[in-house]
């Protein structure tokens, strides 16, 4: 039975109220018994995905490019990865009324899990809505959405880890509906197509998110720096020296070698996260006449 720590706290200026509470513990009872079903493991092993050029992944989008296997040990593991971050492996649980109160707000060494007092508030946003926004929550403070220093594709959002658990959590709580009060009475108010669970990391921006930078972004920043060197020498014509000729013609072959490896590594990507940029390739400036 895997079981997460999760303490349900306020802050200097916001707490749930005790109905909110019931509500809350209700929401993570669910969760806890979703990641425990076998229905939602064989979810995420299986988990796969096609983009618009008919290419299949199977691992998700932006996910650091961790296997399936690998996304499911660390879900069923949180310990091991917030150990390693020198953290709390306890998750705690907070309101909040704006965005200002999650960026002034300073975590000694627990991870922390926003939860909107604006949707809590509303009866039709369930214990289910409330597992799903802390299952979601959860995927992103465990690493495994690396989007938030990239360019991810609006229309793959689904098929990354936060969004896939969020709506994972609804599906498997409902092969349960019929036998579970609270799930039975929540899904009287859920349209599973336009089901919206709203967050914290998506309503109040992708801050909360912490991640590693696009290897691709390192690219475009290096090809960046030596098409304006290669302008620079470009522009001087008859006036190189023999030594600035041979730099710039060095730079020329390094520009067309280091846009054919950018390619390869967008061929060759895993799990569809280097195909963002595919089409954003740099000029490589203009050419000497030989």
């Amino acid at each position: 039975m895997i079981n997460y720590p999760i303490r349900i706290g306020r802050t200097r200026n916001c707490f749930f109220t005790k109905t909110q509470k019931n509500k809350l513990e209700a929401g993570i009872e669910i969760l806890l018994r979703v990641i425990n079903h076998k229905h939602f493991s064989d979810q995420i092993l299986q988990f796969d995905w096609i983009n618009d050029e008919n290419r299949r992944f199977f691992r998700f989008y932006h996910a650091n490019n961790l296997s399936n296997k690998q996304v499911l040990h660390r879900l069923h593991h949180p310990k091991e990865y917030f150990e390693d971050l020198g953290q709390n492996d306890q998750l705690v649980i907070l309101p909040f009324n704006s965005r200002k109160e999650i960026a002034n707000y300073q975590s000694v060494s627990n991870p922390i899990i926003w939860l909107s007092l604006n949707c809590i508030n509303n009866n039709w946003y369930t214990p289910v809505h409330i597992a799903s926004a802390v299952g979601h929550e959860l995927s992103v403070l465990l690493g495994l959405d690396s989007s938030s220093e990239k360019m991810p594709r609006a229309k793959y959002t689904n098929y990354k880890v936060p969004n896939f658990v969020g709506s994972l959590v609804m599906q498997t709580a409902n092969l349960w509906q019929n036998s579970v009060t609270d799930i039975r009475d929540a899904f009287d108010q859920i349209d599973p197509d336009q089901y919206n669970y709203f967050p914290a990391s998506t309503v109040v921006g992708s801050s909360i998110n912490t991640s590693i930078q696009s290897h691709q972004n390192n690219f475009d920043s290096l090809i960046s720096s030596l098409l304006i060197e290669q302008e620079m020498l470009f522009a001087l014509q008859d006036d190189l020296t023999p030594t600035e000729t041979a730099r710039l013609i060095c730079l020329e072959e390094v520009l067309l070698n280091l846009n054919k490896l950018k390619n390869k590594l967008a061929d060759s990507s895993l799990d569809g996260s280097e195909l963002d940029l595919q089409f954003a390739d740099n000029k490589l400036g203009p050419r000497r006449d030989s």
